[in-house]
């Protein structure tokens, strides 16, 4: 019923407009609330996870004794499904959900904290992370369907924490969020400081938990969603053009895909898996799946930024480029800037896989990583020392 409600809303643009115009001249008067100064309040997408970089910053709150006598309160959509090693969690959406908000000093999100009501409150400190570089138009600058953000904000805003992977991605993130500019720290994403802490150890691991046997290489597929793709049920649904059969036929002597759906996707590929090929979209961390893949496939996703701090090599299947660029629209010519071919076709797809040189695509991805990814390796300490400085610990 809640998802049901949130795409009936974002189906009727101009309802959610007035409503969120209204609900958020009414939150101001949260400005008012006590503050509870030792308290910090976390979300990862809107409360479906518990990971990516608040559960990397989390992690390295608790491990510092500056933060040890402070309550650490996580927001799910569903509490039950999580175990936290520190801390407590609450609803999101919830009374005490709500109550927890306007009174934590400090709020950890990636994806937004206040539920889209853009909260300024100066006493709360924001650290905002983001998800990753963005390919795809995001935040107001879709080309349809889109609620423009300067509706609600006034000023750009001076006091958040936020990380940016590049030049390139603080830009574009401090005109969608209406930021300065030097609210960024430009560090990479906490996330990503694991990617390059993976042992061989760790990746035969993940590959024992993963099924995997010993000698195939990994292929991982990471396509986007399209939230103009939505099925009986008004959810968002992932369809592209494959026959699985066809892709274990040429790749199975060599390859296991695994296949991981964009976290907003409510229906993903109906698989039946099978030795060639695993649904990984269930999987809690996705660092682990970039750890073990050998040979990364995706279209507008973030994940070609992430994935080249690795350096492996890269393939594009924009099926539906056409449809998604009228559609949603990009911000990066991709043929122009990403570090591999554009496939339209699955055939074409499976050709470059099966001619690829892995040592000069790995030399093509590093030259991306260099424009993309410049800083990553130590996002969490930047970020928490950061708040040491701001919280005066």
């Amino acid at each position: 019923m809640r998802l049901r409600f949130i795409n009936f809303l974002k189906r009727h643009v101009g309802l959610l407009s007035f409503c969120r115009t209204v609900i958020r001249g009414m939150m101001k008067i949260t400005y008012l609330f006590p503050i509870r100064k030792k308290t910090m309040l976390f979300a990862s997408f809107g409360g479906r996870n518990f990971d990516d970089s608040p559960r990397a910053i989390y992690d390295e709150i608790c491990n510092r004794r500056e933060f040890d006598d402070w309550k650490l309160i996580w927001a799910f959509v569903a509490p039950e499904r999580f175990t936290l090693p520190r801390g407590e969690k609450v609803k999101i959406d919830s009374f005490r959900f709500f109550r927890t908000l306007f009174t934590a000093r400090v709020w950890v999100s990636n994806s937004g904290m206040d539920r889209g009501f853009e909260l300024r409150n100066p006493r709360i400190l924001r650290v905002e992370t983001w998800h990753g570089t963005p390919l795809k138009k995001i935040c107001g600058e879709e080309h349809t369907n889109a609620i423009k953000k300067n509706r609600y904000v006034s000023a750009p805003d001076k006091t958040a924490i936020r990380c940016a992977q590049s030049e390139y991605d603080r830009e574009i993130l401090a005109r969608v969020l209406v930021a300065e500019k030097d609210t960024f720290l430009l560090c990479d994403l906490p996330r990503n400081d694991a990617l390059l802490r993976y042992t061989p150890k760790d990746k035969a691991a993940i590959r024992s938990t993963l099924g995997i046997p010993q000698g195939k290489k990994v292929l991982l597929y990471v396509p986007t969603y399209r939230e103009y793709l939505l099925n009986e049920k008004k959810e968002t649904y992932l369809a592209p053009p494959i026959d699985l059969k066809k892709w274990e036929k040429r790749l199975g002597g060599e390859y296991v895909l695994l296949i991981r759906a964009h976290y907003a996707v409510n229906a993903a590929l109906a698989l039946t898996e099978n030795d060639f090929v695993r649904d990984v979209s269930a999987y809690e961390r996705l660092n682990d799946l970039y750890a073990v893949a050998d040979v990364l496939l995706s279209d507008y996703s973030s994940a070609f930024i992430d994935a080249s701090i690795l350096g492996m090599p890269m393939l594009c299947f924009a099926y539906d480029l056409e449809e998604y660029e009228e559609k949603r629209g990009l911000y990066l010519d991709l043929a122009e800037n990403l570090p591999c071919p554009i496939c339209k076709t699955e055939d074409e797809v499976l050709d470059e896989i099966a001619h690829l040189d892995m040592a000069e695509a790995s030399a093509q991805t590093e030259g991306f990583r260099r424009r993309f990814a410049p800083y990553a390796g130590h996002a969490t300490d930047t970020v928490v020392d950061e708040m040491q400085r701001r919280l005066k610990l």
